[in-house]
């Protein structure tokens, strides 16, 4: 019956194709190189739509108002931890500190004359040369010079750490993918100024229908793909434990090589679910026109069959690590029988 039905179908295809000859098959020349069709349980994908992030990512802003004077990095820019990225004026920084060193030192000369003050009170009182209350009072003067210098050390330290803001520095090693400031303008604290991506591994972060995250888990693998030809089998990482309300929707993400750029749209491959069939690779298929075909190995040799194709389904890994896509065949093919990749 399935030689009949292929016999048809050749018939039909060498007709639609302006062919004169009848002939149901094409021979070709006959390769060892060989895939014996088998039934298994093939996984049905679902493509669904991401971006690639970089694992390690910061926006970079300052806590102080002041006017940029350098950016001696620019966007592409390769950085190492801890260097400086942009540098903001320190006029007003500089007069708040040189106030607050003033207050330490008149603060610090105050509890030391409280000090001075304090021992004679309780020498004079021990001779029973002034009352009490006078003692009490020189002890009182001391607090209050000891909390007005721990005032003046903290306005000290506010100072000096609001100063480390003025130099922006690289958090990680990285490149500067975005600037949204230049000379001379104004920052304010928490604006924008810089972001910087780190080096690395990247990741897929993809929204999957919440009626298939089930299908997912951290450890199992997705296959991704970029318009650009990229392809990786990408070992899942973390799935968020809800949907979001809005989009009803799972994040899933998934580790990507490095040289992978940020940014750019994906497609992952998101299984659906398993059933028996017969899948073989995409790169075994002959195409006529509209017609799809196999090289099926026969006692006459190798001969094109035309066959009906389904769904794409999971792919699979190759001996050299690469990923081979496979797709459903529907009819056309029996178990047992061998085709030429």
């Amino acid at each position: 019956m399935i030689k009949q039905l292929s016999l048809s179908l050749v018939a039909l295809g060498a007709a639609a194709c302006g062919h004169e000859s009848s002939e149901p098959a094409v021979r070709i020349e006959t390769s060892a190189n060989t895939i014996t069709i088998n039934a298994e349980q093939l996984t049905d994908v679902m493509p669904v739509e991401g971006t690639v992030h970089a694992e390690r990512h910061a926006t970079l802003s300052t806590r102080m108002m002041a006017r940029v004077i350098s950016i001696p990095v620019e966007v592409g820019d390769q950085v190492r931890e801890g260097q400086t990225l942009i540098r903001l004026g320190t006029d007003d920084i500089a007069a708040n500190r040189a106030k607050a060193d003033a207050a330490v030192r008149v603060a610090s000369a105050a509890r030391d004359e409280a000090t001075r003050q304090v021992a004679r009170m309780d020498t004079l009182y021990a001779m029973d040369v002034v009352p009490l209350v006078q003692r009490d009072g020189a002890h009182l003067a001391f607090t209050q010079a000891e909390s007005q210098l721990a005032m003046a050390q903290a306005t000290l330290a506010e100072v000096e750490a609001a100063s480390r803001y003025a130099t922006i520095r690289a958090p990680f090693t990285g490149a500067i993918v975005a600037r949204s400031i230049n000379q001379g303008d104004l920052a304010t604290p928490g604006m924008p100024l810089m972001v910087i991506e780190a080096t690395g591994p990247r990741e897929a972060v993809i929204s999957v229908p919440a009626d298939l995250a089930g299908f997912i888990a951290v450890g199992s693998f997705v296959t991704v793909n970029a318009g650009s030809g990229l392809t990786a089998a990408a070992e899942v990482k973390a799935v968020a434990s809800g949907a979001d309300p809005m989009t009803r929707t799972v994040q899933v993400r998934a580790s990507l090589p490095a040289n992978w750029p940020t940014g750019v749209a994906v497609t992952a491959l998101v299984p659906t679910g398993t059933r028996l069939g017969v899948a073989i690779p995409e790169r075994s298929v002959v195409r006529r026109g509209q017609l799809t075909g196999v090289r099926v190995v026969t006692d006459e040799g190798v001969l094109i069959r035309w066959v009906r194709l389904g769904r794409t389904v999971a792919p699979t890994m190759t001996g050299d690590d690469t990923i081979e896509p496979r797709v459903e065949v529907l009819s056309g093919l029996e178990p047992g029988e061998r085709i030429v990749p």
